[in-house]
């Protein structure tokens, strides 16, 4: 391995160290996929995810298996310790980028990729997380990698490999993990005219291999809640979001084009670079092809969806990452034409105006000016270092000075975040306001339903229908009520007010507003 390569390798180790603990859970998802965890670690369940008490039906266990192991081994009260397991499945997801593009390519390659897929912002975000969707990615990289390594002729086992990560794919989030794969491979074979590559994969036991993995799945479901569960899972959660308006009542319902103006903006800066590596690709090989399809296969299904939000398409980030990757590493400044170079100029003005803004951004959040300033400093230099060493070549500038600001500036901006997004010290409030009696509440939201065990130590049932919720109050089945004012109509406000007194009103600003109410003791 050329010292290139090791650079970059430590390089976003660094990046996926920093900023993962220190934090406190950041809704959306990270509070209910850490009350969904320590739910497993507490009572031992290992195959069926449960939130606050109740089966939780839209994703397999494969993930929160490996986040409860991660809790076990470090303290399942130790709010980060979930966030191991992404770190895990993101390294391990940028070490199959980087060996796959330096077997296919070269070192530059592998190493620019590996740089790229590191530093978009999207991907940066969700690894440090818990989220299921950083698992997903894993299991199809190391799928998709393992199949063209084995259609080249470079991988021996590289088929099986394939499909038993799909299978696994498909164990992390569901059927998902098998179609992303499928509408790549799908347009592959077109694009190549080549119907052999059914019979090359070895289809013919990896089809019947991944219905193994829907079949064992649905015998668990069906043996742990019977057709409820079956249906639940693969019917309302899996196939219901591809049906939009027909059974499916969930949120993230967007237009069909969703994805063609959000992917350019959270894949920014590098996005721009797709242009200029799509069109000097005028005859692309097989590699070429089966990236492209990759990600074209991954933006076709996903755009067919109803349900769309810029984490389904982390899948497709490390196609991308080696197709920037790689027109990168064979940039000329003599043979490129004005538009590539204005193209390359106009990433590194982001880059830079972005380590700008970045010491603007924190003060004007309340971080210290004298904070902002001394990372500035140290940004500047690390930018004037790198120019020189990187021997003035602008596309390297660009992808080492982003990794390296983001090093330096996530520890500061993720504390100030924290101090804008964090709910810890208002649910350890409430739960000190409650003092362990029972909580019920009207239609929240799977983040308090999360956070009232986590930090606060009281669970909260949850009513969706009026006349339930109120009968509950009526017959005093609760001492404490938690509410969202902005759901609640005036008749419902009325009914509460009249049988409950305001103790606690929390949240507001970057926070969603939360009520807490004491049942009269006269009822």
């Amino acid at each position: 391995m050329k010292p290139i390569g090791r650079a970059a390798l430590v390089l976003v180790l660094f990046l996926q160290l920093t900023g993962v603990f220190g934090h406190s859970l950041w809704t959306p998802d990270e509070p209910r996929e850490a009350q969904i965890t320590r739910e497993m670690a507490d009572t031992g369940e290992c195959l069926i995810p449960s939130l606050a008490g109740r089966p939780f039906l839209e994703k397999p266990p494969l993930y929160y298996l490996v986040a409860v192991a991660s809790c076990r081994l470090f303290g399942r009260h130790f709010q980060e310790a979930g966030r191991v397991a992404s770190l895990l499945f993101a390294f391990g997801t940028l070490l199959t980028v980087f060996f796959t593009a330096r077997r296919l390519y070269s070192d530059e390659t592998a190493a620019l990729s590996v740089l790229v897929l590191a530093t978009f912002v999207r991907f940066f975000e969700s690894s440090h997380k818990i989220l299921v969707d950083v698992g997903l990615v894993f299991f199809i990289t190391a799928g998709m990698c393992a199949f063209i390594l084995a259609y080249r002729g470079m991988l021996r086992w590289g088929y099986p490999v394939f499909w038993i990560m799909i299978g696994l794919a498909f164990m992390t989030k569901g059927i998902i993990g098998l179609a992303i794969p499928g509408a790549g491979i799908l347009i592959f074979m077109v694009w190549q005219r080549d119907a052999g590559i059914i019979a090359k994969s070895g289809a013919a036991w990896g089809i019947p291999l991944t219905m193994c993995f829907m079949a064992v799945w649905g015998w668990i479901l069906y043996a742990r809640g019977g057709y409820d569960f079956l249906y639940t899972f693969y019917i309302y959660n899996q196939f219901g979001r591809f049906m939009p308006g027909t059974i499916y009542h969930g949120g993230h319902v967007r237009p069909l084009y969703y994805y063609l103006t959000s992917v350019p903006v959270d894949a920014l800066p590098w996005s721009i670079l797709l242009v200029p590596a799509f069109i000097r690709t005028r005859a692309p090989g097989g590699t070429e092809k089966f990236l492209y399809s990759w990600f074209l296969g991954g933006l076709v299904l996903l755009s067919i969806a109803s349900t769309k939000r810029g984490i389904y398409f982390l899948p497709m980030y490390p196609a991308m990452a080696v197709i920037i990757g790689r027109w990168i590493s064979m940039w000329k400044p003599e043979g490129s034409r004005t538009w590539e170079r204005a193209l390359l100029w106009l990433v590194t003005a982001l880059i830079l105006t972005c380590s700008v803004a970045l010491p603007v951004g924190f003060v004007a959040a309340g971080g210290a000016w004298w904070a902002a300033l001394g990372i500035g400093i140290v940004n500047a230099g690390v930018f004037l270092f790198v120019w020189r060493r990187c021997g003035r070549s602008l596309p390297y500038f660009a992808v080492v000075g982003w990794a390296l600001t983001l090093v330096l500036w996530t520890p500061a901006a993720f504390s100030q975040i924290d101090q804008l997004k964090s709910y810890k010290q208002l649910f350890i409030d409430l739960g000190e306001a409650v003092s362990h009696h029972k909580v019920i509440g009207y239609r929240l939201t799977e983040t308090i339903e999360a956070l009232g065990p986590f930090y606060g130590g009281f669970p909260v049932e949850n009513y969706t229908e009026d006349d339930k919720f109120i009968r509950a109050i009526n017959n005093r089945e609760a001492d404490y009520i938690i509410v969202l004012p902005g759901r609640l109509d005036a008749g419902l406000k009325r009914e509460i007010t009249s049988m409950a007194s305001l103790l606690m009103r929390v949240g507001g600003d970057a926070k969603r507003e939360i009520e807490l109410w004491m049942v009269n003791p006269s009822r």
